[in-house]
């Protein structure tokens, strides 16, 4: 009979000892996300546009607020530089996104800062402090992807982004409510309340952070003997990425021109109340929620590609309807509208990163990571800045179609819906290696939570008769 010492534990001791710690990790990265949703509530809900507004901002300068933030996420790229030649990525991730987090504080408080006489200078100082947080956040994110592909086993990486993600949305949703509550109980000037939302939105943030101090780091692959133009490049020569990355950024430059400024609309054209809009903005997160395991089971079933081109070719409904928004119809049309477009969102980030990171070789990872992230980002970026740019320019323009009255805004929906349509070839044009065909997940999604309510109630009876599990 052998006898094991308990300092040499057996091969199988040290695998389950592994995995423990494994599945430690992935509940803190869960929970991490589940407070970076409080943060991002706190600092992007309808009180932010509200209070950009109270201190003086246009369209044009939401188009900078949104836009400049989105092209720093060119600093993913020197993040990718350093990554290849960093040993540990915990330490400067850590510092770099609470340096971006604690940021947000002066941006809340500015107006005590600043006072009356300080007024032109908000707006500079705001899009300043936006531009230095992000930059920060951005160089930090390929070491994220880097560290998160290293960590979680790839035959199950898009169940746990999947179950990661439902659980994100519901803290969101969650959020976004308790918002919505401090907006319609608070009579209170949006400049005071903004600064108190920050303040908790930063203080989960950094909790988040810190909880990556005990998530484990795998060793990260150094190539610093590599050329950093020919790491640029190799996405770009790489005959299946770069026609994702070309995807991607063109549908990152069509999305992102309707979607800076839908909130700005409802609360400024459709005078809607922004308790009101935070509510409607909720059932977004919702659908994220409730779909988000069903495309990752999906998604590690049938492969990315179907679910990405699922989901590109259903997104241009929502644009649709913004074109059809009215004050009279924007308070039911818009939340039955939002609830399957953040089921299609859910299923559009949740491939892109599986397609991502499965396709992304190991070597020179995080420059892959920063070709799909960073050019996509940037594009937004452009896209943003010229909706804010065309919407100044055409400001009193306006039309009737069909007894419809148009402004500015729907002709940057328009422009944008039609760009949407143009990316749909480019969609079908991305390969996936063992990947199936798009009519397979839709058979597939019948049977899955939440789609097999549309089949109800035979689709309850036949999961209840089912002895599969």
């Amino acid at each position: 009979m052998m006898h094991t010492h308990p300092e040499h534990p057996t091969p199988d001791a040290a695998s389950r000892g592994r995995a423990g710690s494994r599945r430690r990790s992935l509940r803190f990265v869960a929970i991490g996300g589940c407070l970076a949703m409080i943060y991002g509530v706190g600092v992007g809900s309808p009180a932010t546009t509200e209070f950009f507004r109270a201190i003086g901002a246009n369209e044009f300068h939401f188009g900078l607020i949104t836009g400049i933030p989105m092209i720093m996420l060119l600093m993913q790229f020197a993040g990718a530089a350093a990554l290849n030649r960093a040993r540990r990525r915990k330490p400067l991730f850590i510092a770099c996104l609470i340096i971006c987090r604690l940021l947000f504080l002066p941006i809340a408080f500015l107006p005590f800062l600043l006072g009356r006489t300080g007024q032109p200078l908000m707006i500079p100082v705001v899009i300043a402090l936006l531009a230095i947080s992000a930059a920060t956040h951005n160089f930090a994110i390929p070491f994220w992807f880097s560290w998160m592909a290293d960590l979680i086993p790839k035959r199950i990486i898009n169940r746990v982004w999947g179950w990661r993600q439902m659980a994100m949305h519901i803290t969101w949703t969650a959020a976004f409510l308790m918002v919505t509550l401090a907006l319609y109980l608070i009579d209170k000037p949006v400049t005071l309340i903004f600064p108190a939302l920050v303040l908790i939105a930063v203080v989960a943030g950094v909790i988040d952070i810190l909880l990556f101090l005990d998530v484990d780091e795998p060793p990260n692959l150094i190539t610093d003997n590599s050329h950093p133009w020919a790491d640029f490049m190799e996405p770009l020569r790489h005959p299946l990425y770069r026609r994702f990355v070309a995807f991607s950024c063109a549908w990152s430059f069509s999305c992102t021109l309707a979607a800076s400024f839908m909130l700005l609309y409802v609360l400024k054209e459709l005078h809607l109340a922004p308790w009101k809009a935070s509510l409607i903005w909720c059932v977004q997160g919702v659908g994220m929620a409730a779909a988000s395991s069903m495309w990752g089971r999906l998604a590690d079933r049938y492969g990315n590609r179907p679910v990405l081109k699922f989901c590109t070719t259903l997104k241009p409904m929502i644009v649709i309807v913004f074109l059809l928004l009215t004050p009279e119809n924007v308070v039911w049309l818009l939340p039955l509208a939002f609830f399957p477009d953040g089921a299609l969102n859910a299923g559009n980030t949740l491939a892109t990163n599986g397609y991502m990171l499965s396709i992304a070789p190991r070597q020179n990872r995080s420059m892959f990571i920063a070709t799909i992230t960073g050019l996509a980002g940037v594009c937004g970026g452009l896209s943003a800045m010229a909706g804010g740019f065309l919407l100044e320019r055409i400001s009193g323009w306006e039309a009737t179609l069909l007894g419809h009255q148009l402004n500015a805004y729907h002709a940057i929906f328009g422009i944008s819906l039609l760009l949407r349509l143009l990316c749909q070839p480019l969609v079908r044009r991305i390969e996936e290696p063992g990947s199936r065909h798009t009519r397979q997940i839709i058979g597939a999604m019948m049977d899955e939570w939440p789609m097999w309510i549309v089949r109800f109630p035979v689709g309850l009876y036949r999961r209840y008769r089912d002895p599969r599990p």
